[in-house]
């Protein structure tokens, strides 16, 4: 038998993949991230006098690429761009955009980027050479808008509601919602896969009600962070993972197990149907602190 190619072992470089864009509906583009990892889902909502953008890219090359993209699909158009959380992939493309585009925050993402600035950005970094080419002298712009619940953004026909989803993965989550075309950017709030607990501010109880805000707006497509498109499903199996995790470790808390033994008796019973033991392991520490 012979050996695996190195090639197959290696995850590929978190490139922007732009030739990969697609319509999905009337007013609304992606380039997908064929699921590679710290490679975000790039979002284009386009009315009759702006652009929107979600999410850049990790660094500058990656946020030139989508740039380019934006200019091609808006013309003239005024340029709008959001990022879904502060994450470097999402949002360490924004410095090449030009001195005119608008950039938009909640004032949760300001705080994240205020507290934990470029940490991430740094282990990054680290992880390969590739990682540290696109990181280079990349660093967080300053939002010409903030807001602190909702957004609404008129792009000429075309409406989107920025919404200020508190502390889910992120602190600073947000989630973009394009009612004439049904169509839902839900950031890390709801994807395939398991939920990650990125912010020592995020609960269980929280991601929960961020979940029926979601849900209420019936999206037809949610356009998650990373990993394929879907629908609802993303929400109801969200919730159920969320609840599930949220109960074992309250059954373990109130029969006077520590929090490591909580984790270690939820993580075997949930395992093998939620095989990432990490983010496993961050939900049921959450549900464990906060359960009464």
């Amino acid at each position: 038998m012979s050996a695996q190619p190195l090639a197959a072992q290696t995850p590929p470089d978190p490139i922007v993949k732009t030739e990969g864009l697609q319509k999905v509906s009337p007013h609304v583009y992606i380039i997908p991230d064929n699921s590679v990892p710290l490679v975000p889902n790039v979002g284009f909502v386009i009315g009759e006098r702006g652009i929107l953008v979600i999410d850049t890219g990790l660094g500058p090359r990656n946020g030139s690429a989508v740039l380019e993209v934006a200019k091609k699909l808006g013309g003239s158009r005024a340029l709008y761009l959001v990022t879904t959380h502060f994450h470097p992939e999402h949002d360490l493309g924004a410095q090449v955009f030009p001195e005119n585009t608008i950039l938009i925050r909640s004032n949760d993402q300001a705080k994240d980027i205020a507290e934990f600035g470029l940490q991430l950005a740094q282990v990054f970094a680290r992880r390969s050479a590739i990682n540290a080419e696109l990181l280079k002298d990349a660093d967080f712009r300053k939002a010409k808008a903030t807001f602190d619940q909702d957004y609404a953004l008129d792009l000429g026909g075309v409406k989107v509601q920025l919404m200020a989803m508190g502390a889910n993965h992120t602190r600073g989550d947000t989630a973009m919602w394009v009612e004439s075309d049904r169509v839902l950017f839900s950031g890390d709030v709801a994807m395939r896969a398991q939920p990650a607990f990125a912010s020592p501010y995020s609960t269980i109880r929280h991601w929960l009600s961020s979940l029926d805000k979601l849900e209420a707006l019936k999206p037809a497509l949610i356009v998650p962070s990373h990993g394929p498109t879907g629908d609802a499903a993303f929400i109801s199996g969200y919730r159920n993972y969320l609840t599930e995790v949220r109960d074992r470790a309250a059954a373990e808390k109130n029969a006077g197990r520590t929090a490591d033994q909580a984790t270690e008796t939820v993580t075997a019973a949930m395992a093998e149907r939620f095989p990432d033991k990490g983010r496993l392991a961050g939900a049921i520490k959450a549900a464990y602190a906060e359960a009464q």
